[in-house]
């Protein structure tokens, strides 16, 4: 009852905190930009002191938008890609202010403070963390939380990986029998929330279980069933009057999605500066050991079907492609959708090496930049794979994979790339489009560096 009735004072400290953290990250960022870099212009601390508190209360704003004041578990993972969301566009909305009024600001103080406001956010809302969960299990006010359906092993995980929550399970499906056995066990137990994995009592029993709750001061949570879980997004619809579960098709166009791109760019050009040398080794190697061009262009389908040139390092001798109708035949034969040939003699010897460690894919960096490829998303394929996607596999959900920009690297290859099936991989190609998030493409980037070092599934 305390944890229920306390809530908003610990909204209020979390908000404390955020304060204090934006104003420690100006500090320090002006400290940093006068005193460790000098310059010879004397900027007045105070002028940017009126700014920053002028800017605070926007900064909260974006916090409560993009993180939310709520106490919720959290990964620290997942904590550091919202609150990196949230810096990038506050500082984007920093910079698009000064751009509009014409303000001399420093860009290196806004470079620091938007380093400062990274760190210093993840750290005190951590430690925050700590500090709140050690007060609520050592005055043992945590959330008593109730779980009843006859799936409750599901998630047992999901409900233990709280700090706040003391959780209990009912591990039988809620009917007329046990609904008394349900109100009597949370008023014993002091249930702050119900979640019902699920029922099957009659709609004015339900009815009379809520006004229940109502009284007794609980909240009923209803966990959706998997066809509205199979969804990325679950909506709220009320345009027609009535509340109704709207399952959001693509939710892959929103702001998250814009950043995404951004990190595309970014990357990409750092990327193709750093590895600059090693793409002048390797056009110079293509082009001693055999005749023909470095680069080689294949069509693929992008985004919407829509074929593009795919750039790569060439790794097979020049026409190589008057012996693809045997692989084409051999794939028709083995009713697979996917080209691939383990040992392939149209390879050279530095085709071999470029392809084990997936340098022949540098070039696509090219084709990220034009806005025709992403860092992660599913693999460019070729006219006819989806024409053996069609024939092999009789239902839609292959046309997700057309519904992002494709990737250099994605879910398929840190999975196991050509080691798995052709049904395994189109399977993880759709989950991918279905759970997509920028935490989930950077938990992929960080694998495929260690797929590409260990080259598993390369050839």
């Amino acid at each position: 009852m305390f944890l229920k009735n306390k809530k908003f004072s610990f909204i209020l400290i979390l908000l404390l905190t955020d304060c204090i953290t934006f104003m420690l990250s100006f500090v320090v960022a002006f400290y940093l930009r006068f005193y460790v870099f000098p310059v010879d212009v004397v900027y007045s601390f105070s002028q940017y002191l009126k700014i920053s508190l002028v800017l605070l209360p926007v900064w909260i704003l974006f916090i409560n938008f993009f993180i939310g004041y709520k106490l919720a578990y959290i990964s620290k993972f997942d904590l550091f890609i919202k609150i990196l969301k949230t810096s990038i566009a506050f500082i984007i909305f920093i910079l698009a202010l000064i751009f509009i009024i014409k303000n001399d600001t420093s860009r290196l103080l806004i470079f620091l403070m938007w380093i400062n406001l990274i760190i210093f956010t993840l750290l005190l809302r951590y430690i925050l963390k700590k500090i709140i969960a050690y007060f609520i299990y050592k005055l043992n006010i945590r959330n008593n939380l109730l779980v009843i359906g006859n799936k409750v092993r599901k998630y047992k995980k999901i409900f233990n990986n709280s700090y706040i929550n003391k959780v209990f399970y009912y591990p039988y499906e809620l009917d007329d029998k046990n609904i008394e056995n349900l109100k009597t066990l949370s008023l014993k137990k002091q249930i702050r929330e119900i979640i019902i994995i699920n029922y099957s009592i009659k709609d004015s029993q339900f009815l009379s279980l809520c006004d229940w709750a109502v009284i007794n001061n609980v909240d009923i949570k209803i966990i959706p069933n998997e066809t509205q879980m199979a969804k990325d997004k679950v909506e709220l619809d009320d345009t027609l009057g009535i509340p109704i579960v709207l399952l959001v098709a693509n939710p892959v166009y929103d702001f998250e999605y814009f950043l995404k791109r951004i990190l595309d760019i970014v990357l990409s050009l750092i990327i193709l500066i750093v590895s600059s040398p090693v793409f002048l080794i390797i056009a110079i190697a293509i082009k001693i050991e055999s005749k023909g061009p470095v680069i080689f262009k294949h069509l693929r389908l992008g985004f919407n079907e829509k074929e593009f040139y795919c750039y790569k390092f060439r790794s097979m001798y020049e026409n190589a492609n008057k012996n693809l109708k045997n692989l084409i035949q051999n794939s028709i034969e083995q009713n697979e959708a996917f080209l691939k040939l383990e040992d392939d003699s149209r390879v050279t010897k530095i085709g071999k090496f470029i392809r084990k460690y997936s340098l022949d894919e540098l070039p696509q960096l090219i084709n990220v930049l034009k806005g025709e490829m992403s860092l992660v998303g599913p693999r460019p394929i070729v006219r006819l794979e989806l024409e053996q996607i069609k024939k092999i596999y009789h239902n839609y959900s292959y046309r997700k994979m057309f519904k992002v920009l494709p990737g250099i690297t994605g879910l398929w290859q840190v999975s196991g790339r050509s080691l798995l099936s052709d049904e395994k991989r189109l399977e993880l190609e759709i989950y991918y489009v279905d759970n997509w998030s920028l935490s989930f493409d950077i938990r992929i980037l960080i694998k495929t560096v260690f797929v590409v070092l260990f080259h598993k599934g390369a050839y």
